[in-house]
């Protein structure tokens, strides 16, 4: 089973849609936890994780509480999203297709992109970073255990880490809540 890691902003209902599809890939037996990573905790940040059964991590930064979680975390791998992001209901059969056949390699969903003009713009400068095999922060990045361990000792965020070609694209859609 996977462990969802999350990078937690202060965005309490952004962390809450990012959350609740994580409830189907725990009833088709994909997702076992999830931890969230935070600089610090706070009174809605608990009642969140609390409701939804997740560990809360806190840690001075994003790569220092990813390692941390990495150690932690049980089985076959890291779910890791950024808050905000919106699973769509495609992801997990996509997921539990390919799922096996991934092995060691990591895997990212489709970036997330707007609409408009601003969208086109973002989906350019999103193509240019994936087609050198850097995730993007408006997608979701599967981890296999051994390359998230190897992230972990190096203390890196992982959206940083290129994985050139042996990046897996999963045709799932991803999409970033925008709260205002």
């Amino acid at each position: 089973m996977l462990t969802a890691v999350i990078d937690v902003r202060p965005e309490p209902l952004a962390l809450t849609a990012t959350l609740g599809p994580l409830v189907r890939g725990v009833v088709e037996g994909l997702v076992g936890n999830a931890m969230l990573i935070c600089r610090q905790s706070t009174e809605d940040l608990e009642s969140i994780a609390d409701a939804a059964g997740c560990r809360i991590i806190i840690a001075e930064s994003w790569p220092e509480g990813f390692a941390r979680a990495a150690t932690l975390a049980p089985g076959s791998g890291l779910l890791v999203l950024d808050t905000g992001l919106l699973l769509g209901p495609d992801f997990w059969p996509v997921l539990a297709d390919i799922l096996p056949a991934l092995g060691a390699r990591p895997a990212m969903s489709q970036p997330a992109l707007g609409g408009g003009m601003g969208g086109l713009f973002d989906g350019l400068i999103e193509g240019v970073r994936t087609m050198g095999g850097r995730p993007s922060r408006n997608a979701a990045l599967l981890l296999p255990p051994s390359r998230a361990r190897d992230i972990a000792l190096a203390k890196l965020d992982p959206y940083s880490v290129r994985f050139g070609a042996e990046l897996v694209r999963l045709k799932a859609s991803v999409t970033r809540v925008e709260l205002r």
